[in-house]
């Protein structure tokens, strides 16, 4: 058991150390933050889950990178319903979760200064929750409390959404792939386990968000059925705000990861139906196959969302019909600097990109454009026939009663 679980960004590390060391120097309290240090033969997001629900006091460290981690927010949601959560901001921003500012220690250019009076804020703030060394516990807050993941054989999760079990895979295409572009340099990655959506949304489940909002929307041939296209990567994020508050839980982007995960669904091949990927598999522009396979139909439209045989994980149209909004930023040379690091955990994407990545191929596309490690990329505010999205959910997770 930690005193602290700490949750922040990597890219924050080196502005979290001062922070963990006073903690631990001058108040003798155990902060679990360096992941890198599970101990072998511990699955990651089990070892996670024990320290996230033991520990006696959740800190987050807010910061421009974090705000846009699915697992620091996850982490602080835990730590919010347990009334065990300390906000700090790294910088200047908005603190998520409906907190005010005036409730969020701001360490934003404390400069390492622990005498700030900010950081004396956050220490009192911690110190309800932790006793200093040779303190008795104060009286832990009464709540109802989920387990962890690792106690629940299968999560509450909403309907058709599939409980995808993380592992380490291969991203990207090999050098003898077809078709491949060269920014597809393959490298490792490891996932926690994720909850997807069997389909994209639908222009039922976006008119339902757009009634509620009074914003106007396209959906086209207006069939509740087909995906819910001409979606900005704005849009959508702000239909997961939506559906995160109307239903709990986090709704989310998939990273770029996730997806491809997802997609191969543990194949290896160019598609995850094999070597080849039919018209009778999916909707794509059939007179521009794949290699020197026979062509097929092109349909010119989307189909509904439930079209063809799911992959391997149930997951429908992980090829074709319409490109998927992911939660990552686009590079071009992101996976190349990801091989140089061996190993990457649960990846975000690059720190700054103006673009955002899609993926899975599309109705009016080549089937190459279909391959499962095919990247491309859209501005936010692209907004298109051929662009639709996905939703991950994050449970809140339910024991047993």
């Amino acid at each position: 058991m930690s005193d602290i679980f700490l949750s922040y960004a990597r890219e924050d590390e080196e502005r979290v150390r001062p922070i963990i060391e006073y903690l631990e120097q001058h108040f003798g309290w155990e902060v679990f933050w360096d992941r890198r240090n599970i101990p072998p033969g511990e699955f990651f997001h089990l070892h996670i889950a024990e320290k996230l629900d033991t520990a006696k006091c959740v800190l987050v460290a807010w910061s421009k990178h974090s705000v846009a981690s699915g697992w620091v927010l996850e982490e602080a949601e835990e730590g919010k319903s347990r009334k065990v959560l300390v906000p700090l901001l790294l910088d200047q921003i908005k603190p998520p979760l409906g907190f005010r500012n005036i409730q969020v220690a701001n360490l934003n250019g404390w400069n390492n200064d622990t005498s700030h009076e900010q950081l004396k804020a956050c220490v009192e703030r911690i110190a309800s929750f932790v006793p200093k060394r040779g303190q008795p516990d104060p009286e832990m807050p009464k709540v109802s409390k989920a387990p962890a993941l690792r106690d629940v054989l299968q999560p509450q999760l909403p309907e058709n959404f599939v409980l995808i079990r993380g592992g380490q895979f291969t991203m990207g295409s090999p050098e003898g792939e077809a078709n491949r572009y060269d920014e597809e340099t393959q490298h490792e990655v490891k996932l926690s386990d994720f909850a997807m959506c069997k389909y994209v949304v639908t222009v039922g489940e976006y008119r339902e968000y757009a009634d509620a909002k009074k914003i106007v929307y396209d959906d086209g041939e207006k069939r509740d059925s087909l995906p819910a296209a001409n979606v900005s990567w704005h849009d959508a994020v702000a239909y997961c705000d939506w559906l995160s508050k109307k239903h709990g839980g986090l709704y989310r982007l998939s990273t770029e990861a996730e997806w491809e995960y997802a997609c191969r669904a543990g194949t290896t091949t160019p598609f995850n139906t094999g070597e080849n990927l039919t018209t009778d598999q999916a909707n794509y522009n059939g007179i521009y196959p794949y290699r020197d396979y026979p062509k097929g139909e092109y349909r010119r439209k989307t189909l509904p969302v439930d079209s063809f045989e799911p992959n391997g994980f149930g997951l429908y149209n992980m090829h074709g019909n319409v490109n998927e909004w992911c939660g990552d930023g686009y590079y071009e040379n992101y996976y190349e600097e990801c091989r140089k690091q061996g190993l990457v955990e649960n990846p975000q994407g690059p720190e700054t990109s103006f673009p955002c990545v899609v993926r899975g191929g599309c109705w009016n596309r080549p089937a190459q454009s279909c391959r499962s490690a095919a990247r491309n990329a859209r501005t936010f505010t692209y907004r298109s026939s051929d662009v639709g999205f996905r939703l991950v959910f994050v449970p809140q997770l339910q024991g047993p009663s």
